[in-house]
């Protein structure tokens, strides 16, 4: 298997349950999603919109653990934990390769690629979505620190922007 050339691990609140990667100068395409990236993510968990990553997760009140792993190469992905599903790749450019993992009105996160600037196979694993749905009413109790959901974004890079 390839090498895990960087992780890390965060918990964000998923603000409209939304959380998004995108690279840090992305902010110019703010709002352009053409194909209705962030439709499809509702119904398949994650979306691409070409230069930005949509994930929907199950709930919006408590943090979701969300890890960031990027391979050397395509590791050619299996679920990892029980329970956990797998995303189908999706292509995504990270134009500076400084990407920003964040969730609409609330905290950012960033990070620098490794692998620098370029095209990129995303595919997320997810796990603990049902269960957050069966107690998203209850969420944010005291008992709730953090959800039972958990997502992995592997990125690996496949090759450089092709500019028209």
């Amino acid at each position: 298997m390839p090498d895990v050339l960087d992780e890390r691990t965060f918990a964000l609140v998923p603000a409209y349950r939304i959380l998004s990667l995108r690279d840090a100068d992305a902010d110019a395409d703010a709002g352009y999603d053409p194909g209705n990236a962030l439709g499809q993510a509702y119904t398949a968990v994650v979306a691409s919109t070409g230069t930005e990553l949509h994930l929907v997760c199950a709930q919006a009140q408590v943090p979701v653990v969300v890890t960031l792993r990027l391979w050397q190469e395509d590791p050619a992905l299996t679920a990892q934990r029980d329970e956990a599903e797998l995303t189908a790749p999706l292509d995504v450019e990270f134009a500076t390769g400084l990407v920003v993992l964040s969730s609409p009105t609330a905290e950012a996160v960033d990070v620098r690629l490794a692998t620098g600037a370029g095209t990129y196979a995303a595919v997320v694993e997810h796990s603990g979505r049902t269960l957050a749905e069966q107690h998203r009413s209850n969420a944010g109790s005291a008992n709730d620190e953090v959800s039972r959901e958990r997502y992995t974004i592997n990125l690996w890079r496949t090759g450089d922007i092709k500019h028209d």
